[in-house]
């Protein structure tokens, strides 16, 4: 576990950037920013190729959908608090810990030049959807107000605290991806589908 926060950690100081500048820390995300019109130019601009943002835009967008399907991982036990009791509440916390640390990396894996989301596209590149890069500030403020969630969790004391604190975190999860992950949608299912001859096509094989 420890090692995906390092991983995460690494993977925020390459890739982030915000408008003309690359934040050089959340904290001092709209002080400290420096120019990267030439970073994609082999031997100009900070870091040359190692700003991943601009050089490997889509391999940036894999890492947060790893990122993001791993915290899901560690969320599950946490919402299953509410309906199944359990007794390993020191790896529920520790899941907590490392959520909280996950989120915070989070927003920094959203560098501008990874909105590609395609909405005519049956399997886009991203699910990420725009207004992200349109309200950023907000998106920020939302992911780091789940991290705070996620380490409330992680403090609670005893099961009932801990159950209210689950609740909190996965509503500030929904509350961001309601704005900012495109909704699922089932797939649509024809006639030809609910006819289709399946006796035959197993025959057939």
């Amino acid at each position: 576990m420890r090692k995906i926060v390092v991983t995460c950690a690494l993977l925020a100081s390459t890739a982030t950037f915000t408008g003309s500048g690359i934040a050089a820390g959340a904290s001092a995300r709209t002080e400290n920013t420096i120019d990267v019109s030439n970073a994609a130019v082999p031997g100009k601009g900070p870091g040359s190729q190692a700003w991943t943002g601009l050089t490997k835009p889509k391999d940036v967008i894999v890492a947060r959908q790893e990122l993001m399907g791993h915290i899901e991982e560690l969320m599950e036990p946490i919402d299953t608090l509410q309906v199944k009791d359990s007794d390993n509440l020191a790896t529920l916390r520790f899941n907590g810990e490392v959520i909280s640390a996950m989120l915070l990396a989070l927003p920094h894996l959203f560098p501008p030049t990874t909105n590609l989301y395609d909405p005519k596209a049956e399997q886009p590149e991203t699910l990420a959807l725009p207004p992200i890069w349109t309200s950023f500030d907000n998106f920020y403020t939302l992911a780091t107000a789940a991290s705070h969630a996620a380490t409330n969790f992680a403090e609670a004391e005893g099961k009932p605290a801990m159950k209210t604190a689950s609740l909190a975190l996965r509503a500030s999860c929904d509350a961001c991806h309601s704005l900012y992950l495109r909704p699922y949608v089932p797939p649509k299912f024809l006639d030809s589908d609910w006819n289709f001859d399946f006796d035959s096509a197993l025959r057939r094989n």
